[in-house]
């Protein structure tokens, strides 16, 4: 019987092992495909995962990034250096398959290529069931994605309300390592690579290009709130103007539609013996959309809860779980919902924002600070309405509106 049961080897459950194994639990890994396995995602990591592991990620990074390119309807664009910031892009199947090692190093049994149909709870424990097979366990975190077989089998969530959900198309297009510099590069002289952002590329949404070495990432989503849009039409209008801008003609027939859940602490995300991390508990930017951080961050907390638990014999104690999520995100998820529904909630914002920040210095760097995830967003957020209001009054209040 093992002390912890995770299920998902993505970075929220691949940290979680390890954090838990690190403190001397028996950990066991289960993941439904095998590994590497690939994942469509953007990859731009923020600075502060740097911050957050204590192992050397570099080997799976692509690019350091120093630059943002903003762009905006109808031909508003912004270019932002940052050079004293960094951010990184990365394949997730390298980048999570060296989080998946890394737990490996700590003692984590890791067994892949097997799907979870369901989960039992037990008096003492809880059973995770797939084909042929089924695990034991003290304790079991769901790490398996915004649609969670975890979540459903223990009743933590049925299924995700609309206002929680964006929806998304993107595709990884191969390119050669030349390409994607002269695609990407900021100035000619040097190797400065951007991350480009399209605002409004899709109503209530935008669109993203990251660069890698031997590809790039192309794709964009919206809050599903704001009813269902015409998506496949709006990404081949972006797949138009990508090809028109940059020159190019694109095979994006590697193309896949998927949901990102949006980040909202206000619900459960434990049950009896079971706690949910990463996608599986929503843990999403809304504003970009960005994941990998807070990931990491909830499988860094629930490894910690974990063992706590087992250590007290005391498996009531993972309520502290969501208590400490609470503390360390509650009030950046909050900030974060705050900013996206200005954003996105209609082109005229998008404009204004643009408009303030095209001669402005100081309000791209923090542009900069949101889009990268530099620090904390609600810092950023204060930092912005302070700037706006001391300098842009009006148009700041019709933002606010």
């Amino acid at each position: 019987m093992y002390d912890l049961v995770v299920v998902g080897s993505g970075p929220a459950g691949a940290m979680c092992a390890r954090e838990a194994a690190v403190r001397g639990l028996h950990v066991i890994l289960i993941e439904k495909e095998r590994i590497p396995r690939n994942k469509l995602c953007g990859g731009a990591l923020s600075p502060r995962i740097m911050d957050t592991v204590d192992f050397d990620i570099s080997k799976a990074v692509q690019h350091e990034v120093h630059c943002a390119v903003i762009h905006a309807p109808p031909s508003q664009r912004i270019e932002i250096i940052r050079e004293d910031v960094r951010a990184f892009t990365v394949k997730r199947d390298e980048f999570d398959a060296l989080l998946v090692d890394e737990a490996r190093k700590e003692g984590v049994e890791v067994v892949d290529d097997i799907k979870v149909l369901s989960v039992e709870q037990l008096k003492t424990g809880i059973r995770v069931l797939s084909h042929g097979d089924s695990f034991k366990g003290h304790l079991l975190v769901g790490a398996d994605g915004v649609n969670s077989i975890v979540a459903r089998s223990t009743g933590i969530r049925r299924k995700w309300g609309s206002d929680r959900i964006a929806l998304c198309i993107a595709a990884d297009i191969p390119f050669s390592p030349s390409e994607v510099q002269q695609l990407f590069s900021i100035d000619a002289d040097s190797n400065r690579l951007a991350l480009e952002i399209y605002l409004w590329a899709v109503e209530y949404g935008y669109g993203w290009c990251f660069p890698r070495q031997d590809e790039i990432s192309l794709g964009i989503g919206y809050k599903m709130k704001h009813g269902v849009r015409n998506l496949r039409a709006a990404w081949k209008a972006f797949v138009h103007r990508f090809e028109k801008e940059k020159g190019v003609e694109i095979d994006t027939s590697g193309q896949k539609a998927h949901r990102i859940p949006l980040a909202r602490l206000d619900s459960r995300l434990v049950a009896r013996r079971t706690m949910l991390v990463g996608d599986a508990a929503g843990l999403v930017s809304p504003i970009t959309g960005e994941g990998i951080y807070y990931a990491i961050r909830s499988g860094i907390i629930a490894g910690q809860v974990a063992y706590e638990s087992v250590r007290d014999k005391n498996p009531l104690r993972i309520k502290e779980y969501e208590r400490r999520l609470g503390q360390a995100l509650g009030t950046e998820f909050s900030a974060a919902n705050f900013v996206s529904n200005r954003i996105y909630k209609s082109s005229r914002n998008v404009n204004l924002i643009c408009e303030m920040a095209e001669n402005d210095s100081t309000l791209q760097d923090y542009i900069v600070d949101l889009a990268l995830g530099i620090r904390s967003i609600n810092r950023i957020r204060f930092d912005i309405a302070k700037h706006m209001l001391r300098h842009y009054p009006r148009k700041a209040l019709k933002l606010l509106r």
